[in-house]
């Protein structure tokens, strides 16, 4: 099948999740043939949809390495009050639920954070185990 610019313009609004009924009246064809060309051009509705959620995912990382510094950076500042804090008023306790909870928060993504170490170890049975290096082992 020759592909067109209506292929084209069905396989990208089908990769992004647009339904059948609603691409039969903007490209004005019947809804039997999108279910035959979604069929014919699947891999290419997948190939686009992968690489939408690829760059979801960079975005993603990106987020979460911004997210673990503003994180870190507030844990700092609040370190920083609970030391300049005066000890008789009852704000300290409030300060360190928060320092608590900025902790909770960092030791919850550096567990989740690990690293390939190239390292496979076995044990005395022939069990081969991959190494991971994790960030909050550091």
């Amino acid at each position: 099948m020759q592909r067109t610019a209506k292929h084209n313009q069905f396989i990208a609004l089908r990769a992004e999740g647009v339904s059948f009924d609603k691409i039969a009246r903007k490209l004005k064809v019947g809804k039997q043939t999108l279910i035959q060309w979604s069929k014919y051009y699947e891999d290419d509705i997948k190939a686009l949809q992968f690489e939408a959620f690829i760059e979801i995912k960079e975005a993603y990382k990106h987020n979460q390495k911004a997210r673990y510094e503003t994180l870190l950076k507030q844990l700092q500042k609040f370190d920083e009050a609970i030391l300049s804090a005066d000890v008789a008023s009852t704000s300290i306790k409030d300060l360190f639920t928060i320092k608590t909870n900025l902790e909770y928060q960092i030791e919850k993504m550096e567990k989740a954070l690990k690293a390939d170490t190239n390292i496979t170890q076995s044990d005395e049975y022939g069990f081969k185990e991959k190494l991971y290096l994790k960030l909050n082992e550091i």
